[in-house]
């Protein structure tokens, strides 16, 4: 064994999902053991007006006791803490805090901000899963966790319902474990018993950045680029955050509203034209006539450029 590897208990599960992922964090749950020497944290994608039932059918699902926290919630091993709708699940070293700051890739609570508050909060303690999902939510937040010496975990993208988080994932970072659902339960409860695969060194790789000029979708603010690695993360001052991919579907979806909204006009306009045509005499009834006619044809184009939009996939 070389001189630097350690038995690295680790005693913070930290597991993120979206797409698809109900199911797969209620199956993750029913493998836990009893008597897990672990705390457990779930952030899943959830509407804004959630009904928050997720820690019902996690108690249901499997032996250990699930709650949404509220602020300030003491960290207590055999214990499922999961985000509530609309808040962010932030780690402290001894307790949860829920907060409602900035969304980050789109989403509160979002998988990002939980991550690296259980990196920051607690290094090579933490097991980072990401499970199921769209986009890119969560890659970031694992490389944090792999920076600061804690284990990455990734479901197998050949088998997740949507495969689009977990290949993120893989192509962004050096993920340790890419395994099936399965699989993952036993991994977990394993990786708290101790790991001796994994050196004691952190190889700390500080991010780049560089100013940009991106417009944050969110607020309009100017946005910073980070780069970890293989991954990009836009930044604004206000605390938005998004990964490349989740940054490209938006500004795509900010192109399409906007050439929407410009047909929507440009039709009301020709409907107020043929109203002030009908009131006008005949000179002027020809000028608007013409203007009538390129209104028209402004909205073939606009048409067109609504039906060749689609949002470019990178996977």
């Amino acid at each position: 064994m070389p001189s630097n590897a350690c038995m690295i208990a680790r005693d913070i599960i930290v597991i993120g999902a979206s797409a698809g992922g109900f199911d797969a964090v209620e199956k993750l749950a029913a493998m836990f053991p009893p008597d897990l020497q672990a705390a457990v944290f779930v952030t899943v994608h959830l509407a804004e007006r959630s009904e928050g039932v997720l820690p019902e059918l996690l108690t249901r699902a499997g032996p250990l006791p699930a709650i949404h926290p509220w602020e300030d919630t003491p960290i207590q091993m055999g214990r499922v803490y999961v985000a509530p709708p609309d808040h962010h699940l932030i780690l402290t070293p001894n307790s949860v805090h829920v907060g409602h700051g900035p969304r980050e890739n789109l989403q509160r609570p979002c998988i990002n901000t939980m991550f690296r508050s259980a990196a920051a909060a607690h290094g090579p303690r933490v097991i980072g899963a990401l499970l199921t999902g769209l986009l890119d939510d969560g890659a970031a937040g694992l490389w944090e966790i792999q920076q600061q010496g804690g284990a990455t975990v990734v479901q197998d993208p050949e088998e997740a319902p949507f495969r689009s988080m977990p290949d993120n994932a893989i192509r962004g970072l050096n993920v340790q474990y890419i395994v099936r659902l399965a699989e993952m339960g036993p991994l977990l409860v394993r990786l708290t018993m101790g790991d001796r695969t994994q050196s004691n060194e952190r190889n700390v790789e500080k991010p780049t950045e560089q100013l940009t000029m991106q417009a944050c979708p969110e607020c309009g603010g100017a946005m910073t680029l980070y780069k970890m690695g293989h991954l990009r993360e836009y930044r604004c001052h206000i605390g938005h955050r998004f990964g490349l991919k989740t940054m490209i579907a938006e500004k795509s979806g900010v192109v399409e509203r906007a050439i929407s909204s410009a047909l929507s006009q440009s039709e009301e306009l020709s409907e107020l034209l043929e109203h002030a045509r009908t009131a006008l005499d005949e000179e002027a009834a020809g000028a608007i006539h013409a203007e009538i006619a390129q209104r028209k044809k402004e909205q073939e184009t606009l048409r067109g450029l609504m039906e060749r939009s689609v949002t470019p996939s990178l996977g």
